[in-house]
This record gives structure tokens, sequence and C-alpha cells, in this order.
């Protein structure tokens, strides 16, 4: 896929409601086409300064500081989340910046903006290496239209780290859903993903969020998770597929997949 420009978060804004979307067929999320984020600036420091250190909230003892922006928010928090597995480092500092890529402040600004924190630069330079790792191969939004406007993140966490476990209140290496998309698509999403089963609504972003999305985070074991996930896409592209239809319900959308079999060897299939 080419490079997008803008984050697919900020396109799916200009999304019109009123005209029908050509919308992709109801797939696995899995086939969906993905809207890879960019990475666009990282940066290191060694020995931040002391006054700089307690404004970003680095512990006692963590001196070396990992830098890193990004065009997609919620991709970056889980690839922060992966390089809490590879490094001994905290994420000290997480934000999404206000109406998403297309404002940018700068053209390395992007969406959001992430600090790791260490005793030991070597731990910084490991967690980062993972977290672009997971940006480039697993981490991302997805098209729920031929135009790529709008985008939905019905992402599985498998196994969380220190920093999404810490967020979601729940035990470090549970799996996750999180679930995101434009603010309707959302509420009808997660609705869908709570009816298949199995998980529990962890935390809620109502809309509007810095980036006017809305979604949550969802818990349980795997097979739940993915089942989750599954039905919060369906849920969003149905909506897609007839966005006036005021008389639709959650029957007709995601729990269509509330029936399907929930094999216990599901997978990441990203």
């Amino acid at each position: 896929m080419t490079a997008i420009k803008l984050s697919p978060k900020s396109r799916a804004s200009e999304a019109t409601g009123a005209r029908k979307a050509k919308v992709l067929p109801l797939p696995q999320r899995f086939a969906l086409h993905p809207l890879k984020p960019q990475v666009l600036s990282v940066r290191t420091i060694a020995q931040v300064d002391p006054a700089l250190a307690a404004q970003l909230g680095l512990p006692a003892g963590h001196h070396a500081a990992g830098f890193i922006t990004c065009t997609s928010d919620d991709a970056l928090y889980v690839a922060l989340d992966e390089g809490t597995k590879a490094g001994r480092v905290q994420v000290v500092y997480a934000k999404s910046f206000y109406a998403g890529s297309a404002h940018a402040s700068g053209p390395l600004s992007g969406e959001v903006i992430g600090v790791y924190a260490s005793h030991d630069i070597d731990e910084v330079h490991a967690a980062l290496a993972a977290c672009q790792q997971c940006l480039a191969s697993e981490a991302w939004f997805y098209a729920a239209d031929t135009d790529q406007k709008l985008a939905l993140f019905p992402h599985v966490v498998r196994s969380t780290g220190h920093y999404l476990s810490a967020q979601a209140g729940i035990a470090v290496g549970e799996p996750l859903a999180y679930l995101i998309a434009p603010p309707l698509e959302a509420l009808i999403g997660i609705d869908a993903a709570l009816k298949v089963g199995g998980v529990t609504l962890k935390k809620f972003f109502g809309p509007p969020t810095e980036t006017n999305f809305a979604g949550a985070y969802l818990a349980g074991d795997l097979p739940s998770c993915e089942a989750a996930a599954e039905a919060f896409a369906a849920a969003v592209l149905d909506v897609a597929r007839s966005p006036l239809q005021a008389r639709g319900s959650a029957r007709g959308s995601g729990e269509l997949l509330g029936p399907r079999p929930r094999p216990a060897d599901l997978g990441n299939k990203r």
C-alpha cells in the first residue's frame, strides 16, 4: 500500500453520512484493507534534564527517555505497549493531538506522541525498536469503504504489556480487544461486540475523543476478544453500508456473527 499522508481517523471525519458509502462486503476484519501508520520522528535522550524529567513524570532512577510521533494514535498506543515487553521501560507520557494529523502543528507531529523512560538508554532503544516493528507488522486501522475514508480499529492484543494492562485494569499478559471507530459506528459496534459474550467493558472512550472518534477496551479470553472484534467490525461495516437506516438494529449487524464458532486456537491473523 502507498504510504498515506493523512491519519485514517482524520480522513474518516471528512466522510458525509448523508451519502451511501461504497462499502466493502461483510468480511472478517482480516480481509479489510489496511491503513498503515507512519512513524514521523524518533529521538532518545540518555540523561534527561531533571526539570523536564519531573514534568514528564519520569520515576526516580529513570533518567533515559525515548520519544516517538506517529500518524495514528491508537496504533501507537498498542505499539508502545509492545515496547514494554522488549525493554525494561515505562510509558510515562502518551497523548493524542486534537483533530488528528490532518491538522498537525508540523510535518513531524502526526497525531500522537509517546515517551518511554528507563534507567538504561539501551532498554529505551530496545523498546523503540519493538514499538516500530509493531506499527509496521500489525497495529493499524482498516478501511470499511472502497474510498478508504471510513476507518476502524478492531484490534486484539493477544498478550498485554505493562502499559495497556494498567490502562485497562487487567493483569499483565491478559488479552484485550481494542476497538475504535467514528462516533456512531463505534457505539453500535461496541454494543454488538458485548453481545457476542465472554467479554467485559473495561474502559469506554465516549465521543468526542481528541481525534473525534470513540471506542472501548473489552477484556476476556483470547477467543472471546477475537469474536468481539469481529462483531465490532461487522457492525461498523453495516452502519457504513446503510447510514440512514433509522430502524436498523444490532441484529442486522454485529449479531450476525454471534452464532459463529470461536475455536480455542484462534491466533493473531493480522
